[in-house]
């Protein structure tokens, strides 16, 4: 099974509870205390499917490439604003005093899945930007490769690369959220280099006088 599989698996999983939660509201082919127990154990497993997917994550990660581990504040904000509204979600549900309350279960699955998978991901590093030999490779939600050849401008202003594309799309790398700064800062001077990559004036000078800051 791999993470394509298990993404599915789970998302299907998810849907299927959801669907059943919402037909048993009208329906009540389920006491309130079945259907906990049928949520809670299809919650198990969608847990052990997400976590399966992060861990197959984790070990294709850990091929020898040069990664550097990158969690952005705006990521760990996200994440933590998704956990906070499935848990208030809950809490509204559960307190709600109606049969909608069925639901409240779900949210705390969710809410639990998205604190875990959020750990792993920082544990294992999984969060991170790759420099290979003429691309960079960014995962956060998901993978994005920037090719050298389809950059047009590379600035640095504020400790912050920018890469520029042909179609006017920009990447940018915080060099405070990586781990091992001044070794990535050296790698990635490196592959802007070594792949002949447009600099303004300006950045070339603020890199060169923190390159040699670096040394110092």
């Amino acid at each position: 099974m791999n993470s394509a599989i298990a993404s599915l698996g789970k998302n299907l999983l998810l849907l299927g509870v959801v669907g059943l939660s919402a037909i048993n509201f009208f329906y009540s082919w389920f006491s309130f205390k079945d259907l906990v127990g049928i949520q809670l154990i299809a919650g198990l497993a969608y847990v052990f499917l997400s976590c399966y997917e992060v861990l197959n994550a984790s070990f294709k990660a850990a091929l020898p490439v040069m990664r550097f581990s990158y969690f952005t504040n705006s990521y760990v904000m996200f994440r933590v604003l998704k956990i906070g509204v499935f848990v208030t979600f809950a809490i509204m549900l559960y307190t709600s005093q109606t049969r909608i309350q069925y639901l409240y279960p779900i949210c705390v699955i969710i809410a639990l899945t998205e604190s875990i998978v959020t750990y792993l991901k920082y544990k294992k590093q999984l969060c991170f930007v790759s420099i290979y030999a003429n691309y960079i490779l960014f995962v956060q939600t998901g993978f994005v490769r920037v090719f050298a050849s389809q950059i047009a401008l590379v600035e640095f202003r504020h400790d912050i690369f920018y890469f520029i594309t042909k179609n006017k799309k920009s990447h940018q790398i915080k060099l405070t959220h990586i781990t091992n700064k001044q070794q990535f800062f050296i790698a990635l001077t490196e592959w802007i280099n070594r792949n002949k990559l447009n600099v303004s004036t300006e950045s070339k000078l603020k890199i060169d006088t923190l390159a040699l800051s670096n040394l110092n």
